[in-house]
């Protein structure tokens, strides 16, 4: 039995060891840098499409504490330093007091590059939720409509694209879609906080719409009564003129309704 606890947990180490040197070797040539920690900032851009959770930050920091920051888990930012993966280990660092944090520096044609980099990174590796990938098609749509005013082309932002990009269906891509046209701003807040999920947000602007079409219905069966009772006056009147009445006496009868009995 003691043979076979010590083979096990040789085995187990042994893995463990090989997991880590994969994900070690997973920058392939790239350097990984010892870099102190004030040479390195958040991006309003990168930073706001994903989320930091306090809890998260709080245990990745207590582990932190005890066996210091995992170099096989270096922070990713572009060559000024801005944070392009890696903002939850970059606070959490912070608060633990940590000095120096290893870093690869990524180098991009641009900004609109990166963040498709970055959208990558975040979709291997975690399931995004719907404020996450709400965010993420608003900042495709933002990069699209930028390529479009610099007279680039936006061949790459279709919605089949947009959808193989945020792993998911391009059904869903033309609901959000027509969620940021017809949703009143407060139910776009809510998807954004999390508050709402895409299909809730959808289902309540399709009950406003059928609500809308059913009053505009409504509205519109009136109006044709109101022109039938119109009609039949202007029969009546044609016919008592021809009759040889006066219109005061047709005036009387229209007020009596007599036209409704003919």
């Amino acid at each position: 039995m003691r043979f076979f606890m010590k083979n096990l947990s040789n085995k187990l180490r042994s893995s463990f060891t090989t997991a880590k040197l994969n994900i070690q070797n997973k920058f392939g040539s790239e350097t990984i840098n010892m870099v102190e920690v004030s040479k390195l900032h958040f991006d309003k851009d990168f930073k706001g499409l994903f989320s930091q959770e306090p809890e998260k930050v709080d245990r990745i920091c207590k582990d932190m504490l005890i066996n210091g920051f995992d170099k096989s888990q270096p922070i990713i930012a572009t060559e000024d330093g801005s944070i392009l993966d890696g903002n939850s280990r970059y606070m959490a660092a912070s608060k633990a007091g940590i000095k120096y944090v290893p870093v690869v520096y990524k180098t991009f044609q641009d900004k609109n590059e990166a963040l498709i980099y970055e959208f990558h990174l975040q979709l291997d590796r975690r399931n995004l939720s719907d404020a996450e990938i709400y965010k993420m098609f608003t900042k495709l749509e933002e990069l699209k409509n930028h390529a479009k005013k610099e007279g680039n082309s936006i061949a790459s932002f279709t919605d089949s694209i947009i959808a193989s990009s945020i792993h998911k269906s391009e059904r869903q891509v033309q609901k959000i879609r027509e969620l940021t046209r017809k949703a009143a701003p407060g139910t776009l807040q809510k998807i954004e906080s999390g508050e709402m999920s895409i299909n809730q947000a959808y289902s309540e602007v399709k009950k406003t719409e059928q609500a809308i079409l059913a009053e505009t219905c409504d509205n519109t069966d009136n109006q044709e009564g109101v022109i039938s009772e119109f009609e039949k006056g202007v029969h009546f009147a044609l016919k008592e003129i021809a009759k040889g009445r006066t219109s005061e006496e047709i005036i009387n009868n229209l007020k009596e309704g007599s036209y409704g009995k003919l």
